[in-house]
C-alpha cells in the first residue's frame, strides 16, 4: 500500500467510464443538523482541484450494471455521500439531503484511449469535485484493451480481462484517509455480490453511524469552547508568540517569495523503509517499554531528523482518528482532529551507534547498532509528547483557531496509520491498490505519512520542489532505511548500555 498521486499509477489504456451519483432537484430535503466548525472552514478555505481518492485493479470482468449497483450500493450505505450544502442568504451554509431511493448512478463512456491519455484524463475526472456542488465523489473506470491476439467478443476467454481499474475522487469533506481504505474491500466485495445477484436491498443493507450525526456532535461540542479555555490556551502555547505553525528547517520549507513560487507545484514521492521483520522489531520493543509501534517510528523519524539535519526539537501536527463510537468505525467521512506535538530530544542519546569502532559493512556502511537505553529513552520521550496533545484531538481545530485568532495553517505534518488490520488488507497488494491525493502546491508544507503494511513500512511525502528540498528528503529516508536495518532478524544484535 502506497499513497500517491495518480500520476504515480500504472494506468493501462482501455476505454474509460466516469460514474457520478445524480439525485433529481426535488428529491433534497432540508436537514437541520449542523455543520461542523471543520467542514464550514473547508468550505470557506478549499482550493479548486483538491481531492483525495483510492484506485484498484478490481479483480474479475468489467460488468456494467452489476458495477452500477455496487456503487449505488456504497452511496447508499454512507449517508455523508447523499448530503450536501446549499447557500441561505443571511445566514451561511444549510444542509440539505437526498434519501437512497433518490439517488441513481449515471455512466458515461468517455472513449477508448491510449494509456497517455488516460493517465492525462483521470486525474481531472477525479477533481471535477467541490465542496459547495453535489456529488462530492465521482468515479471511473479503465477496461483494458482485450490481449494482444485475441477475436474479441464470442472469443476465448483471453478476449476478457482479467480485470478492470476503479478508482475514485472525493472532497475532503467527505473522506479521510480510513474511508479511503475501507473502500477497496467494500466496493470488491459488493461488486462480487452484484454480479452474483444479491438483490438491491440486500447490498445497501450496512447499518453504519451517519457522519452527518457526527458533525453535528462535533459542532455542539465546539460551541462548549470559549476563548480563555484550556484547548486554546494549550494550541496559544505550543504556536508560540507568533502563533506560526512550525516549519521543518528553512532549506526544506520557507514562505513563497510571491505568487508564482506560492503556485509552484510540490514534490511527492513515495518510498518504502523497512521490511516487516524490522518492523515487527520496532514495534515490539516499543511495546517493549510500554508505547506503541507509533512512538518507535517517530522516535526513528526523530533520531534521523536530528542526525541528518541537527533538529534536537521537533515540532509537528499529528493527524488522529476521532472514530471514537463504534458505529462510526467502518462509516465514510471525515474524521480527523490534530494533536500538536512537541518533542525535545536534547539530552538523549543516538539511537543507534556504531559497532566494533564504526567499521563499514559489506553494503559501506558503518555497521551501528540499537542502542536500547537511548532507544527506551526516544520512545518514552514521543509517547509523553504526543499524550500530552491528544486529550486536543477531539476538538475542532477550527473552533479554536476562530476564538483564538489563528490564521496560520499547519506546516509540518507527520501522519502514521496501522493499516494491516483495515478489512481486506491482505488482498491489497494483489489488488495493486493505491490511496490518492491531489497535487499540491507551494513551498512552505512537507507532509509525511508512515503506513505500516503487510509488506513493511512506506513513507509518502510531499514536500516543496526545490533542489534544496530534494536533497534533504533524500538524506532523511536513507537515514531512516539505515535505522531499520539495525532492526529485524536480518539486523544486528542490540546493544545494551
Amino acid at each position: 500500500m502506497e499513497y500517491t498521486e495518480l500520476s504515480d499509477y500504472d494506468l493501462p489504456a482501455g476505454v474509460v467510464t466516469s460514474w457520478t451519483p445524480r439525485a433529481d432537484a426535488g428529491r433534497w430535503q432540508q436537514d437541520p443538523r449542523d455543520l461542523s466548525p471543520g467542514h464550514e472552514a473547508h468550505l470557506r478555505d478549499s482550493e479548486p482541484g483538491s481531492w483525495i481518492g483510492s484506485v484498484l485493479r478490481v479483480p474479475g470482468p468489467y460488468e456494467p450494471e452489476p458495477l452500477r449497483r455496487a456503487v449505488h450500493a456504497w452511496v447508499s450505505r454512507h449517508e455523508v455521500l447523499r448530503t450536501t450544502v446549499t447557500r441561505d442568504a443571511g445566514a451561511g451554509w444549510r444542509r440539505v439531503t437526498a434519501p437512497a431511493e433518490a439517488v441513481a448512478i449515471r455512466d458515461l463512456v468517455v472513449g477508448r484511449l491510449t494509456g497517455d491519455q488516460v493517465t492525462a484524463l483521470l486525474p481531472s475526472l477525479l477533481a471535477d469535485v467541490s465542496p459547495t456542488a453535489w456529488p462530492h465523489c465521482v468515479l471511473a473506470t479503465v477496461v483494458p484493451e482485450p490481449a494482444a491476439g485475441s477475436s474479441g467478443a464470442g472469443g476465448p476467454e483471453s478476449a476478457t480481462p482479467e480485470s478492470f481499474v476503479l478508482a475514485f475522487g472525493a472532497d475532503h469533506s467527505v473522506m479521510d484517509a480510513y474511508s479511503q481504505l475501507l473502500w477497496f474491500e467494500e466496493i470488491v466485495s459488493l461488486y462480487d455480490a452484484a454480479r452474483r445477484g444479491v438483490p438491491d436491498a440486500e447490498l445497501r443493507a450496512l447499518e453504519v453511524g451517519s457522519h452527518v450525526d457526527f458533525s453535528a456532535d462535533d459542532r455542539k461540542l465546539a460551541m462548549t469552547l470559549a476563548a480563555d479555555g484550556e484547548p486554546v490556551h494549550r494550541w496559544l502555547d505550543f504556536l508560540g508568540p507568533d502563533v506560526a505553525f512550525p516549519r521543518y528547517g528553512a532549506d526544506i520549507t520557507h514562505p513563497a517569495a510571491d505568487a508564482a513560487e506560492a503556485a509552484r507545484p510540490q514534490a511527492s514521492r513515495s518510498e518504502w523503509l523497512a521490511t516487516t521483520d524490522q518492523t515487527d522489531d520496532l514495534s515490539a520493543r516499543s511495546r517493549a517499554r510500554g508505547a506503541s509501534a507509533q512512538s518507535g517510528v517517530l522516535a526513528l523519524f526523530a533520531h534521523a531528523a536530528r542526525r541528518v539535519h541537527g533538529i534536537d526539537r521537533l515540532r509537528f501536527v499529528l493527524p488522529m482518528h476521532t472514530r471514537y463510537a463504534p458505529q462510526h468505525a467502518a462509516a465514510v467521512g471525515w474524521y480527523v482532529g490534530l494533536c500538536p506535538v512537541d518533542l525535545d530530544l536534547d539530552g538523549v542519546d543516538p539511537v543507534l551507534r556504531a559497532l566494533d569502532g564504526g567499521r563499514a559493512d559489506a553494503g559501506g556502511d558503518a555497521r551501528r547498532v540499537v542502542d536500547g537505553t537511548a532507544l527506551t529513552a526516544a520512545v518514552e520521550r514521543v509517547h509523553a509528547a504526543v499524550a500530552a496533545g491528544k486529550p486536543l484531538v477531539r476538538y475542532s481545530f477550527a473552533r479554536v483557531a476562530e476564538l483564538g485568532g489563528i490564521t496560520d495553517g499547519p506546516h509540518l505534518a507527520v501522519s502514521y496509520v496501522d493499516t494491516r488490520f483495515v478489512p481486506g488488507a491482505e488482498r491489497w497488494s494483489t489488488w495493486d491498490a493505491r490511496t490518492l491525493r491531489s497535487p499540491a502546491y507551494g513551498t512552505d508544507e512537507l507532509y509525511l505519512w508512515f503506513l505500516r503494511t503487510h509488506d513493511g513500512l512506506n513513507v509518502s511525502a510531499r514536500h516543496p520542489d526545490t533542489p534544496e528540498a530534494h536533497a534533504a528528503m533524500d538524506t532523511l529516508v536513507e537515514e531512516l532505511r539505515a535505522c531499520f536495518r539495525a532492526f529485524g532478524t536480518a539486523g544486528l544484535s542490540e546493544a545494551v548500555a
